[in-house]
């Protein structure tokens, strides 16, 4: 038997049956599926927590015999509870529509409440995964300059190597013992040998980069991520590479771009958000059909938005949830398979950009959501582009200078000093506090080089310090860092206008932005 809309609780049969006897000839009783119940004799407070537990979210009302018996049923979790004396329909009906309004706001409640807690969670999950990726992002830097390093090393004397095997076979005559060496050598330099595990140790290190760069999606919110210039194929790519794995399980994904497609000016992680969410939906709506699985991405513009639709030969989605699938906590889904937050959380961001996002379906064959992102005006792309190009700009020049390195982490220490040495002079400090005294003692770097998260005074308190005694220093000043796990730090990041790396860097990025510091102080010299 089908649970009731709504429940009235009385403590005898007799009560029950007079009250339903009432309802009968009142419309809304039957509109609400009302029915009554009889508890029995026990304790008011655990008869009605018991069929609370039964009737789980149902409104629940209570015809007490006294007070005490109200407070008793309303410990035990009913919606509410009276003492009604002479019984009469206007009195039920009130009744019951204050029983109705308490299961509702109870319902709210609850929703409030789960939302919070999962917020909280999702705050745990980005907190973690920043200490995940801060741990992470050293060692790739360190990496990624070690490895630029030995190629740049190593690649010389393999082609020196490679040119005296030739001349070799060619009967140019050797130095005794040479050919010896020559044979291993020319072993290693194929692409199974030194030049070619380089290469793939290098490629393998930029794949770990991907991940974690791709990771901060989920660490960071929007407040927190300034827009930049992007391409929609760049930003396609990105979320592909994420949700992939879950799509080349359940289906074919195809791809149609048009040529040409404007650039944007957005929170890049924020959109990959948006794309990931509605990627994965798709990839879990071709496990509810039997046939073929197939995920489309395509991409026009027109004069004002570009328009990213995703697409899915799944189930569809039945014309009466339409309207509901943006809501919170709103899914269709397996409770292991989302929690109903994702549209809601994407639509939002689309439309703090000034987009939006909707759903076409046909209930059966599929769903297609369609993301439109405006086309920023030529200033904002410009202003985009300037602000790029204080970080990336142009590749280093052969002039050298000082560089002062603050960095704890030793491993990145020895990789930065390693590969910038070739063409500046370098000295390092570990913390904010020796970086002090070496500038108090008299060292005078020209650029300096400073990861954030550091003992002792940490970097936003050495960055004051240089700012306040230096300040031709902190004008030539470069944040490297995978500061992410502390809100305060983030804060910083936020307010700093000088240029920022995130770890992990790669070489050209590194020697970019030092080359931008060096032109910035000689710019600076050049003025009268």
């Amino acid at each position: 038997m089908a649970e009731p809309g709504m429940l009235i609780l009385t403590r005898d049969v007799g009560a029950a049956s007079r009250l339903e006897a009432m309802a009968r000839g009142l419309p809304w009783a039957e509109r609400r599926s009302l029915a009554f119940e009889a508890l029995g004799e026990g304790e008011m407070q655990e008869l009605v927590a018991r069929r609370r537990e039964r009737g789980g979210a149902m409104p629940i009302g209570v015809v007490a015999d006294d007070e005490p018996g109200v407070l008793a049923a309303l410990s035990g979790g009913a919606d509410e509870a009276e003492v009604l004396g002479e019984c009469t329909p206007a009195a039920l009906t009130a009744f019951a529509d204050r029983v109705g309004l308490r299961a509702s706001l109870r319902a709210e409640y609850r929703r409030l409440e789960e939302m919070f807690a999962h917020t909280e969670r999702l705050t745990a999950l980005g907190a973690l995964v920043a200490g995940v990726a801060h741990e992470i992002n050293n060692p790739l830097t360190s990496m990624h300059l070690s490895l630029e390093v030995a190629r740049r090393s190593a690649f010389p004397a393999l082609e020196l190597a490679d040119f005296l095997a030739r001349q070799a076979r060619e009967g140019v005559p050797l130095p005794a013992g040479v050919s010896e060496y020559l044979s291993r050598i020319e072993i290693m330099n194929d692409q199974h040998g030194a030049s070619g595990w380089i290469k793939d140790i290098q490629a393998s290190a930029e794949a770990i980069a991907r991940i974690a760069r791709d990771l901060r999606v989920f660490a960071r919110s929007d407040r927190e991520e300034a827009p930049e210039l992007v391409t929609v194929p760049e930003i396609v790519d990105q979320a592909v590479r994420l949700a992939e794995r879950g799509l080349s399980r359940t289906g074919i994904l195809e791809r149609d771009e048009s040529p040409d497609l404007p650039r944007l000016v957005v929170p890049k992680n924020r959109l990959i958000q948006v794309l990931i969410n509605l990627l994965v939906n798709a990839a879990h709506a071709l496990r509810e059909v039997d046939r073929p699985g197939r995920v489309r991405i395509s991409v026009r513009a027109d004069d004002e938005f570009v328009a990213i639709a995703i697409s899915d030969n799944g189930p569809g989605i039945p014309p009466a949830l339409l309207a509901r699938v943006f809501d919170p906590f709103f899914t269709t889904k397996r409770a292991e398979m989302g929690t109903g937050l994702g549209l809601s959380i994407s639509r939002a961001i689309l439309r703090r950009l000034g987009g939006e996002l909707s759903v076409e379906s046909v209930h059966g064959e599929g769903a297609t959501f369609l993301c439109f992102l405006p086309i920023p005006t030529a200033a904002a792309v410009e202003a985009a582009r300037r602000q790029r190009s204080a970080v990336v700009g142009a590749k280093a020049s052969s002039s050298s200078g000082t560089v002062l390195i603050v960095e704890e982490d030793r491993r990145v220490l020895r990789a930065f000093v390693r590969f910038l040495r070739p063409t500046y002079n370098v000295i390092v400090a570990e913390d904010g506090r020796e970086a002090i005294e070496l500038l108090e003692t008299g060292s005078s770097p020209d650029m300096l080089l400073c990861e954030l998260d550091l003992p002792e005074i940490d970097g936003p308190a050495l960055l004051a310090w240089v700012k306040e005694h230096r300040p031709a220093l902190y004008a030539r000043s470069l944040v490297v860092t995978s500061a992410s796990a502390r809100p305060e730090l983030e804060a910083f990041l936020q307010e700093y206008s000088g240029p920022i790396l995130h770890k992990p860097v790669t070489g050209d990025e590194l020697l970019a932005a030092i080359s931008c510091l060096g032109a910035a102080g000689e710019d600076a010299q050049r003025r009268p």
